[in-house]
């Protein structure tokens, strides 16, 4: 496979900057009650006990009641995207985001930024002198492996030496199509941000402090397949640790399931940690990981780069193809991840891709008449982070009643949802 070229740390860092990791990132800062602050990185910002923070080789631990006050990239983040979405409309705007990101100590996202605007208006002059491009003939060049290129130049040879994009949380990969795949990676970050406001406090998530790697391929035709048809996948730790897409149809704005490989990614990084390292074809809880991925990539609805979490998504299609299971929940539960979602593609695949979508979804519903989502997070808590997998008992210890009970009320919300 090329090798990406140096241009994504030139978009995350600058000319001659030197690149931040988890070991020398000092951006988070947390205040005591005595006065002193501690910088690093927070990783464990949802503890109940203690906020662990990493700078370097060293760790420290602040006890919860000793926090007088926090300032972290994950604030100045979220900041970030309720400006972008704000001022969507408005360039002059979004330059103004572009000072405040790199004020703010995201850089990443200061550049990203920068770069959509040079990308849809390559007259912005001030947008390519903060990237630190150049200006001959009347054309901007781009500096790329120590040489300048203008534009089109980048974009012919991005098939040859894929471009390397980062931001806070992601970094993307790409091939070609240097706009769209800018705005994906927009949408991966303000996924991380839903990702840990709906999920953060239950699941007490760890922070991303190295980027979940997102390859985007050109076409299903250039895409690795991993079984029967292309299909998004993530090939997580420590085999790969890398998501794969790809751009799909005339006219793409977006990569396919570009949520739901954003999202795998997130729960290896953030509560998984490492897959079985003898097997690169399993996961720890297959049923789940799907289930939950397809339910993000419902959630997060709208236009490329400026993408935001609704519960208007239809899904009366996905339930109809639900309802055309063959087997109960109890088998539901224990379907392997390759052989049962990517090995084939038949009306069983289809099948158990919507039941895993939709039982997810109907778990965290907190409008059905008797709600599980807290007691189907702390299942996920048990499944995921303490390696239960998809044991049956740790399911109905959890939820606090055998899964053959939940048949028929989640066939009576499935047949509700598909209008039957």
């Amino acid at each position: 496979m090329p090798r990406a070229n140096v241009l994504g740390l030139v978009f995350a860092l600058g000319i001659g900057a030197v690149a931040l990791t988890a070991q020398d990132d000092r951006r988070d800062r947390v205040t005591r009650s005595d006065g002193r602050v501690i910088e690093g990185r927070v990783a464990t910002p949802y503890a109940t006990d203690e906020l662990l923070v990493v700078d370097g080789g060293k760790r420290a631990r602040v006890a919860l009641d000793a926090v007088l006050a926090t300032d972290t990239v994950a604030q100045r983040v979220g900041r970030f995207f309720e400006r972008r979405l704000r001022h969507r409309r408005s360039p002059r705007a979004l330059r103004y985001l572009v000072d405040w990101a790199e004020q703010n100590e995201l850089s990443g996202l200061a550049r990203l930024q920068a770069t959509e605007l040079v990308l849809l208006d390559d007259d912005d002059a001030k947008m390519h002198e903060f990237l630190g491009h150049r200006q001959r003939r009347k054309q901007w060049q781009w500096p790329v492996d120590g040489k300048w290129r203008t534009r089109a130049q980048l974009e012919e040879r991005l098939a040859e030496d894929p471009l390397r994009l980062q931001g806070e949380r992601f970094a993307l990969t790409c091939d070609a199509g240097l706009l769209a795949n800018v705005r994906a990676l927009f949408d991966l970050e303000h996924l991380a941000v839903v990702w840990f406001q709906r999920f953060g406090p239950e699941l007490q998530l760890r922070e991303v402090l190295r980027p979940v790697e997102i390859r985007t391929f050109r076409s299903a035709e250039a895409f690795p397949k991993w079984g029967y048809r292309p299909r998004p996948y993530f090939e997580p730790p420590p085999h790969g640790d890398v998501g794969r897409t790809f751009f799909a149809g005339p006219a793409p704005q977006r990569p396919e399931g570009l949520f739901f490989v954003g999202a795998q990614g997130l729960l290896y990084r953030t509560i998984i940690g490492e897959a079985d390292r003898g097997d690169s074809r399993g996961r720890v809880c297959a049923w789940l990981e799907v289930g939950l991925g397809m339910h993000l990539q419902r959630v997060m609805q709208g236009d490329a780069g400026f993408a935001q979490p609704t519960d208007a998504s239809r899904a009366d299609l996905v339930a109809l193809r639900a309802l055309g299971r063959g087997y109960r929940l109890t088998h539901l539960v224990h379907l392997p991840m390759y052989a049962s979602f990517y090995l084939t593609e038949n009306t069983d695949s289809v099948t158990n891709w919507a039941a895993a979508e939709m039982f997810t979804t109907w778990l965290l519903d907190e409008d059905v008449p008797k709600p599980l989502r807290p007691r189907f997070l702390a299942y996920v808590q048990q499944a995921l982070r303490e390696r239960k997998g998809d044991s049956s008992t740790a399911f109905d210890q959890a939820l606090g009643v055998p899964i053959g009970r939940l048949e028929e009320p989640w066939l009576d919300w499935l047949n509700d949802l598909a209008g039957n």
